[in-house]
């Protein structure tokens, strides 16, 4: 029951219904890091049965086609290939440091360090469900651009939960806000992995 609602709240209204689930209303809800594990492990799933690469798979072949002309990085190499095979631990994993890009770009909104791991959990989850989908879809319909939408998708659907969730001060603050997150995600991940 409360993984359908969970769902669907956070399909329609994000931002309050994390809020919501904060505030201690947490009867319907589903928990949130088994939340993202089941969601992430049902996109896994998807990708495995339609005989289709996750995005950590694609970033694997890209990484070993530049660690086999450097012959450096192996170690690297077998840390993301673990990633790549286990993607709904991989999930759970680089969520601290996401949540973290984006408590410190959200500083001073009165959210705690927690919260935005509760706050990241929902939002990974729900872009799973996008990844599951088009993952589906690029098996029915075989279009290069396709591989594009579920990465859009996911990154607009972040900017949205941001938006309603940190609804109080400037708006485009807030859409800043949102794009130093995942530099931050970016920048805290160049460093782990170099």
């Amino acid at each position: 029951r409360g993984l359908f609602f969970t769902v669907k709240e956070l399909f329609l209204s994000p931002g309050q219904s994390i809020d919501d689930f904060l505030e201690g209303k947490r009867k319907n809800h589903f928990k949130p890091i088994a939340y993202v594990l089941t969601l992430s492990t049902l996109y896994f799933l998807v990708t495995k049965l339609t005989g289709q690469n996750t995005y950590l798979d694609d970033f694997i072949a890209g990484l070993r086609s530049g660690v086999s002309e450097s012959n450096s990085g192996f170690e690297l190499l077998d840390i993301v290939t673990w990633l790549a095979q286990n993607y709904a631990y991989a999930a759970l994993l680089l969520l601290p440091v996401f949540s973290l890009a984006s408590y410190l770009a959200f500083h001073g909104f009165g959210k705690n360090y927690l919260e935005h791991i509760v706050l990241n959990s929902y939002v990974t989850g729900q872009q799973a469900i996008f990844y599951a989908v088009f993952a589906i879809g690029g098996k029915l319909i075989d279009y290069y651009i396709l591989e594009l939408f579920p990465f859009v998708f996911s990154i607009g659907y972040a900017y949205w939960v941001f938006w309603q969730f940190f609804s109080r001060g400037s708006r485009w603050g807030n859409l800043l806000r949102s794009t130093a997150s995942y530099l931050l995600f970016l920048l805290f991940n160049l460093v782990f992995f170099l």
